[in-house]
């Protein structure tokens, strides 16, 4: 028996493709007062392409028909209009490649909210989401401000937008006010322009500095050769530390080792750009420099508590960072890491 074949949108694909019905389920609701029917289809389809499974739900009034004509006869047929819902959801924006590298739980969670109400078309909580997220952004950039004006003016008076980019950011934060004041929703390509906006601004100052300092870490200076690798993906925090000078390695193992010293509920979770240690949250994130030759460590500690002498710190609650802990500790030594040492237990105590 020959397969059957229809076209619906894979989320896989991000196109419409022809997908395999490998069940369907067929029913007509009929008004005996009247000719009129309502007729229901439920699909399981199979993406021919990637083999991705979606339950597809088509619905057809009998009212509810365009007219085309006859290729051969020339004479006006019925055409049935069907309404056509995708399980999951079809998601016509993807969350952008650089997501897991925001330095800021709290972004990520009202981003991943964004996207999740973009699937089921609720442009209004899309949009003043987005505003939300402008202002969690001057929050970590320029600290509190009052009151929203107040930042934004923050964030150009210290530099962190031009006026040229302060004019693009106007009407999306008028869209945002506009979506939770007046019931005003954005269509698709509207809002596509606010994320792209709000989006563009998040990526230019709380990602792309941390991601040229992993760049600069890869790219050989002057003199150094070359040892280009095809097809090697991106650096991680494991491969740094493989590759690490013998002196900055030994302060690295010596770090793990005390920040495990600390209790048996220790646990080590490596990531993309760092390493969480973690008791019921993360108390230390820890990334290694090889062209710098130090490794930082962020602690769960309030800055304005700190003072250390002869221990370079900084307080990192309104600059992007991988990893959590609002406190950043540079280590060059084991002197270093040996001042260092009270203060990550405070932290694990903390958490």
């Amino acid at each position: 028996m020959e397969e059957k074949i229809e076209r619906f949108f894979c989320n896989d694909c991000k196109r419409k493709t022809k997908h395999f019905i490998r069940g369907e389920y067929n029913k007509t609701d009929e008004d005996e007062r009247a000719p009129i029917y309502l007729m229901h289809r439920l699909l399981i389809v199979e993406c021919c392409g990637c083999e991705h499974l979606a339950l597809v739900q088509r619905t057809h009034f009998s009212e509810d028909v365009d007219y085309d004509e006859d290729p051969e006869t020339g004479e006006l047929v019925q055409v049935p209009n069907w309404d056509e819902a995708i399980y999951p959801p079809v998601t016509y924006r993807n969350p952008p490649s650089w997501f897991d590298d925001l330095p800021d739980d709290t972004l990520r969670e009202i981003s991943a909210e964004i996207y999740k109400s973009l699937q089921t078309g609720s442009h209004y909580l899309a949009t003043f989401g987005s505003r939300t997220l402008i202002d969690r952004l001057i929050v970590l950039t320029v600290g509190d401000k009052g009151n929203f004006p107040k930042g934004l003016q923050a964030l150009q008076d210290e530099g962190k937008v031009s006026q040229h980019e302060r004019d693009i950011l106007n009407p999306v934060v008028d869209a945002g006010n506009a979506a939770a004041h007046r019931g005003w929703a954005p269509t698709k390509d509207q809002i596509e322009v606010i994320l792209d906006t709000v989006e563009g601004l998040i990526h230019r100052l709380l990602v792309l500095p941390q991601l040229a300092e992993e760049l600069e870490e890869a790219v050989p200076g002057r003199g150094a050769p070359a040892k280009p690798k095809v097809g090697k993906g991106v650096v991680t925090v494991k491969d740094k530390v493989e590759a690490a000078p013998k002196d900055l390695r030994a302060i690295f193992d010596e770090l793990s080792d005390t920040l495990k010293s600390f209790g048996d509920d220790v646990t080590v979770h490596p990531q993309k750009h760092y390493i969480a240690f973690r008791r019921n949250r993360n108390f230390a994130s820890v990334q290694i420099y090889n062209k710098k030759r130090v490794v930082r460590v962020y602690l769960n500690l309030d800055p304005d508590n700190i003072a250390v002498k002869g221990l370079d710190t900084r307080d990192v609650r309104q600059i992007g960072h991988f990893g959590t802990g609002d406190l950043e500790i540079t280590l060059k030594s084991k002197k270093d890491l040996s001042q260092a040492r009270d203060l990550m237990e405070q932290s694990y105590n903390a958490s």
